[in-house]
């Protein structure tokens, strides 16, 4: 299989954990009222430990842009679970944080969360299983060539301490 076979066949297999991940967490979150997007939002103001976080910030964190940001925000808004106030800083920014109702919402996903991080470890081994195999592939296929790996030589011997050369005494 040629390299960007292997490229290709591994993007896939990425974008195809990407989807179950997605789907399995819509549908666990669907009795929160929740979707993924929303989801991802309250869970980026929650690694910021009570501290708000500038609206582009937030819309580069959550990949959207400027305007679906704030839509998503005065979503999360009309639920109490984010607020909206004027920059500390600089009085033209607006920034974002997570209510008390916000955070008690997380609390109750915890369960979610953990299956989430399980989930993403499972996945994260299967795709470092399935890179390493087209590695190995790779390597038979072109029967140890430049483009295979190579043995490291192994390391020098350290020096026996009975024979360590000592400087002259003066």
């Amino acid at each position: 299989m040629a390299d960007d076979e292997l490229s290709t066949s591994a993007w896939r297999e990425l974008q195809s954990l990407c989807a179950q991940v997605d789907r399995a967490l819509a549908a666990a979150l669907h009795r929160f009222k929740l979707s993924v997007q929303e989801y991802q939002a309250l869970d980026h103001l929650h690694t910021h430990r009570g501290r708000a976080v500038r609206v582009q910030d937030f819309a580069d964190a959550v990949r959207l842009s400027h305007s679906g940001a704030t839509r998503l925000i005065t979503r999360l808004e009309r639920r109490e679970l984010v607020a909206r106030r004027l920059c500390a800083t600089d009085r033209r920014g607006i920034e974002v944080e997570l209510t008390t109702a916000g955070q008690e919402l997380l609390g109750r996903l915890q369960p979610v969360r953990a299956a989430l991080a399980g989930a993403l470890s499972d996945a994260g081994a299967r795709l470092a299983d399935s890179a390493l195999a087209c590695v190995l592939r790779t390597a038979r296929a072109d029967g140890g060539g430049p483009g295979a790996p190579r043995q490291a030589p192994p390391p020098a011997a350290a020096p026996r301490p009975d024979r360590v050369r000592r400087p002259d005494r003066v």
